[in-house]
């Protein structure tokens, strides 16, 4: 099974690469060895919060990621390329362009979707050779871009892979009719929902059975809710399922499930420490002044990587300038998953700075 943490990146990304590799540097350091209960007491001692200079800290995150590029571990690249989203244009359109090109399908994919994501249209004809990619997800991301970018494609090989037996290019294909818009796609959704293959696993066919759902709520199917929301309250034994009817709770910013996500991050007893910052992630993107920060703090000195990086990813994600601190130590994890975890934070609560400033 996948781990939790990167089950919320995206299907695809399950394949790209090896385990994490372990980064040379001059100064090992992990942000475990920083307590919060230590940082809580330094700043108490102080007349106001401490802040950190957010210019000299998106710099930082900014070469880390930009490092990542080029990592030979092609999750992290892939995940570099997520986090730049929230970088300047011409960061962004340098990775993205650089991502099409990769030898790995996963960065491909995620480069290719970038493009339609963020407008990066200028991009768009460097899609056409993806049309013929070996990877069909690649094929379809290429598609979707190519058609948000106005190009005229045809889409008809993304109604077929709704149907395929390979469940990752099953969901990759919800996703992405999903996210086109096109309300004619319902019926060719549900056509896929009552023919499963029987090689699909149970917890795989439910995974998808969420991926289509989500689909169908962003093509106006508002109904198809209860069953995200019935995905939030899966047992121990479906953790995969509940993290991400979670993440998909978050992303239609589903006020029903606030209280719920809130008893998940706040009941440790019940639900692993991976679900608990997957529920304050989603938490932080409907309500984010509902995220308790003390709380998703005190996990950035737990001794496992994914958890400190889930941590940053829940930080950015409710965008509170305070997270700025612990998030510049984060940067200087020994673990690089957590450093470009904690750099797309920095960008992204940068970047929603910026955004209310300029308004």
């Amino acid at each position: 099974m996948r781990l939790l943490a990167l089950s919320i990146v995206g299907v695809v990304l399950v394949s790209c690469g090896p385990d994490p590799v372990t980064r040379a540097s001059n100064t090992p350091w992990s942000s475990k060895e920083n307590s919060v209960k230590t940082m809580n007491e330094s700043e108490a001692s102080s007349s106001k919060p401490t802040l950190v200079d957010s210019n000299v800290v998106q710099g930082s995150a900014i070469r880390i990621l930009q490092n990542s590029l080029v990592d030979s571990n092609p999750r992290l690249r892939a995940n570099a390329i997520e986090s730049l989203r929230y970088a300047p244009r011409e960061i962004l359109e340098q990775a993205v362009q650089g991502g099409l090109g990769d030898a790995n399908r996963g960065v491909r994919f995620v480069a290719a979707m970038m493009i339609g994501k963020e407008s990066i249209c200028e991009l768009s004809l460097l899609l056409e050779p993806l049309l013929l990619d070996d990877s069909e997800s690649v094929q379809a991301a290429a598609m979707y871009s190519m058609y948000k970018c106005g190009g005229k494609v045809n889409l008809t090989p993304i109604a077929q892979m709704l149907h395929s037996d390979n469940p990752e290019l099953r969901g990759n294909a919800a996703m992405i009719v999903g996210q086109l818009g096109n309300k004619s796609a319902i019926m060719l959704i549900r056509d896929a929902l009552k023919n499963t293959p029987q090689t699909i696993t149970p917890i795989r066919r439910r995974i998808i059975n969420l991926q289509m759902a989500e689909a169908l709520i962003l093509l106006g199917e508002r109904e198809e809710l209860e069953v995200v929301r019935a995905g939030v309250f899966s047992s121990i034994q479906e953790a995969e399922v509940t993290a991400l009817a979670c993440q998909i709770a978050g992303n239609l910013h589903d006020v029903e499930v606030i209280s719920t996500l809130e008893g998940i991050l706040l009941t440790p007893n019940r639900y692993p420490d991976e679900i608990r910052l997957v529920a304050a992630t989603a938490l932080a993107q409907i309500a984010p002044n509902r995220m308790p920060l003390e709380t998703v703090l005190r996990f950035s000195s737990n001794a496992s990587p994914t958890i400190r990086s889930q941590c940053a990813t829940a930080l950015g994600v409710q965008g509170n300038r305070l997270s700025l601190g612990p998030l510049a130590l984060m940067l200087k994890d020994i673990d690089p998953s957590v450093q470009i975890s904690a750099a797309g934070a920095v960008l992204r609560i940068n970047n929603r700075d910026s955004l209310a400033i300029s308004h």
